[in-house]
């Protein structure tokens, strides 16, 4: 869990050579885990709601999500239901919710990712405040290492 930090693309919470992803990479992500909606479909800039058909599923890890809210891990992102912390220091929603920081500012607030054991999609939002402590997904630098994952005629950018 970390609280935000305010440069987008930031190094932040990561290790050396590591950096935190933007809203746009979120939306690469999500674009090419989900079998609906692909990399630049309007789908993913909707906000404040439930966005695509599956990329949640692909992205959950295949176990610790609640009751039988686990994914398929699809493409090794492994997402944990980590919850978070509000202002208090107090936790919610673990086992329930994966909810990461994106490095992106929206207004005082951050764009954020949300995935529940209970929804195949996730949701995109900015009423994330930066005083609560949300899990954090790290990017390699200089660049961003791209995987190409052929799955029948679908073509999937993968980043790890």
């Amino acid at each position: 869990m970390m609280q935000y930090t305010t440069q987008q693309g930031t190094q932040g919470i990561c290790p050396p050579g590591w950096r935190l992803p933007t809203d746009e990479e979120w939306m690469v992500l999500e674009g090419a885990s989900d079998s609906q909606y692909g990399i630049g479909d309007p789908e993913w800039d909707l906000y404040n709601e439930f966005r695509g058909y599956d990329a949640a599923t692909n992205l959950k890890s295949t176990s610790d999500w609640n009751g039988c809210g686990s994914g398929t891990n699809l493409f090794g992102f492994s997402g944990l239901p980590g919850g978070f912390r509000d202002s208090n220091g107090y936790f919610y929603n673990i086992s329930d919710e994966g909810i990461w920081y994106t490095s992106t500012e929206y207004g005082d607030d951050a764009w954020g990712r949300s995935v529940w054991y209970d929804y195949p999609s996730v949701s995109r939002g900015f009423d994330l405040g930066k005083e609560v402590g949300l899990s954090v997904r790290c990017l390699s630098e200089p660049c961003m290492q791209l995987f190409y994952k052929m799955n029948s005629s679908k073509l999937f950018l993968v980043m790890t």
